[in-house]
């Protein structure tokens, strides 16, 4: 509990176990085409790095895309509104470590500060107000009433909660990205 260095190597330690591989970075933010299909946006929507390659993704620094064709995702912590990151199998080792996705993105951005690399260059929706615990609730009973699953209203907006949201969205014509709002609560609740 007094060293550093030992819990910093006890948690290398268990990265290490938990499949993370030295030399692969977890992901890097990256900038979406207009066209950009917003369902497809998800962590648990995993494809070939080519099939994002062709999509029209790019590094927000302007670099190029990670190389090789393995398994990758996109995560929009803040909405279409937010930055956006593609993420690799590093950074689902991080979510086995803690598995709030904003957790493991705060720790993989915050290593690549530490190694010198750019931080986030994606503006964040400043004007979202961010819901409360009871409007979190609310929302997941209004989607679950609107016949949307997602799964017990206990207030933490989850996978199941912005794939019942993202559900939501294209049935409504919305923009399907999956972040759950105080306007889109509202939206629901008068629906």
């Amino acid at each position: 509990w007094s060293s550093p260095a030992d819990a910093l190597a006890s948690a290398a330690n268990l990265l290490a176990g938990q499949g993370w591989k030295a030399g692969e970075g977890w992901g890097c933010e990256v900038t979406l085409p207009k066209n950009f299909a917003y369902a497809d946006a998800d962590i648990d929507d995993t494809r070939p790095l080519s099939e994002w390659r062709s999509r029209g993704l790019r590094r927000a620094d302007g670099g190029a895309l990670p190389s090789g064709d393995g398994p990758a995702s996109i995560y929009l912590p803040a909405g279409a509104r937010g930055p956006a990151f593609l993420v690799l199998p590093n950074f689902r080792v991080i979510l086995k470590y803690n598995n709030a996705a904003s957790y493991a993105l705060a720790v993989a951005v915050l290593g690549d500060r530490i190694v010198g690399r750019p931080g986030i260059k994606g503006d964040w929706p400043r004007d979202d107000r961010p819901m409360s615990r009871d409007e979190r609730v609310r929302f997941q009973q209004a989607l679950a009433a609107a016949g949307f699953d997602p799964g017990a209203p206990d207030g933490i907006l989850g996978r199941r909660t912005r794939s019942a949201t993202r559900d939501y969205q294209k049935a409504h014509g919305l923009l399907a990205d999956g972040y759950p709002t105080a306007d889109l609560l509202a939206a629901v609740e008068t629906r």
